[in-house]
């Protein structure tokens, strides 16, 4: 294949990012994925910033093949419109053959064909997200997805379903790759007693942390001895703390619940290998890092048993009903007397690797050029 050929990766819409965030993560795995690979393409890296992020910035040191771009985004009256046409000017003086924009900016009649990657489609599904939804920056990048990306990235099978569904994206043109995360290497930890059930600690509606706490005092009442830990600290505002707070006096969770706060990498990997279930009640999600994460260390998973968390767990966890408390109570007295699920779990995350995705990704690029 020609080494002329080149293609722009847009990050300047996730560069102010946490780097613990998903679409962070999932852009710096994908860069590194791509060196390793010594893919057949040269690369331009577009970033809001002066310099390179830290995570990827030895690439654009250490490679020909790679270049770093810095392109400000803009902002104050009419940035949406300006930033359109300082992108297609930026567009046509760039020697690009194609760009893949990695989050939800596409631009209006571009010189070159379009890869999005899109993560989920949850803003269409739940009225918590409807102003949102009625922006109009979500407008436009609806209106110039449908018509201007050559071929889209889905994260799932349930985004690229979505992606049809909810947006009419011909199916033809949509190619499931599934993350894949460099996730680090466990060692084997002893299981902490009492018992911890494990969950993110994120109070967004969706994430379900209600049907949770109900769950573990139906255990409680059971006699069941057990520590309920919540990790991180996501969705929080004072309102939505209050009405946790309220919730976990009244069913008498408060001594039994800990809440760690953010925690390192490292901390949090100990976390899942340690606990004895982990519980990720959300309702949807375009992919479900943390259960794949959990899996790697070997947990015992109980997650929803529809959206793109059924499609990770697959037969190497329990998965249910998320709306049904009782549902929840049983899968998690089950997990914890299960000896092999954690082994089945962790050979399971392994599907889902950075090789994997690399190579799926490079498969879009040619069909998009037409290779």
């Amino acid at each position: 294949m020609n080494k002329a050929l080149q293609i722009a990766i847009d990050f300047r819409w996730l560069d102010h990012l946490s780097p613990g965030s998903g679409q962070f993560r999932y852009a710096v795995d994908l860069i590194n994925g791509l060196v390793e690979a010594q893919s057949p393409y040269r690369f331009l890296f577009l970033g809001s910033k002066p310099e390179p992020i830290a995570e990827v910035a030895q690439v654009f040191a250490q490679s020909y093949d790679w270049k770093y771009e810095a392109i400000p985004r803009l902002n104050g009256r009419g940035w949406l419109y300006r930033e359109q046409a300082q992108y297609l000017r930026m567009l046509r003086k760039l020697n690009i053959n194609l760009l893949h924009a990695l989050h939800t900016f596409v631009p209006i009649y571009p010189p070159v064909p379009v890869v999005e990657t899109v993560y989920d489609l949850m803003y269409e599904l739940f009225p918590d997200y409807s102003a949102a939804v009625q922006s109009r920056e979500y407008r436009m990048h609806k209106w110039a997805f449908e018509r201007f990306v050559t071929r889209a990235i889905a994260i799932s099978k349930t985004t690229a379903l979505d992606l049809s569904r909810l947006w009419h994206y011909p199916a033809n043109q949509i190619d499931v790759v599934y993350l894949g995360p460099k996730l680090p290497a466990i060692d084997r930890v002893q299981r902490q007693e009492p018992p911890v059930i494990l969950s993110p600690y994120n109070l967004e509606p969706r994430k379900n942390l209600s049907l949770l706490l109900r769950a573990a005092a139906i255990l409680k009442a059971s006699g069941l001895e057990f520590r309920l830990v919540l990790f991180g600290r996501a969705a929080i505002d004072e309102a939505r703390e209050r009405a946790f707070r309220q919730e976990l006096s009244q069913l008498g969770l408060e001594s039994r619940t800990e809440l760690t706060g953010r925690v390192s990498d490292e901390e949090l990997v100990r976390w899942y290998a340690s606990s004895s279930v982990f519980v990720f009640p959300s309702l949807y999600e375009g992919f479900g890092l943390p259960v794949l994460e959990a899996m790697s260390a070997g947990a015992r998973v109980v997650a929803h048993h529809a959206s793109a968390m059924a499609e990770i767990v697959g037969d190497a966890g329990y998965l249910v009903d998320m709306t049904n408390t009782l549902a929840i109570t049983d899968a998690i007295q089950k997990a914890m007397s299960d000896s092999f699920i954690g082994a089945e779990a962790a050979q399971r995350s392994r599907e889902f690797n950075r090789d994997r995705m690399v190579r799926e990704t490079l498969a879009v690029y040619a069909k998009a050029l037409s290779l």
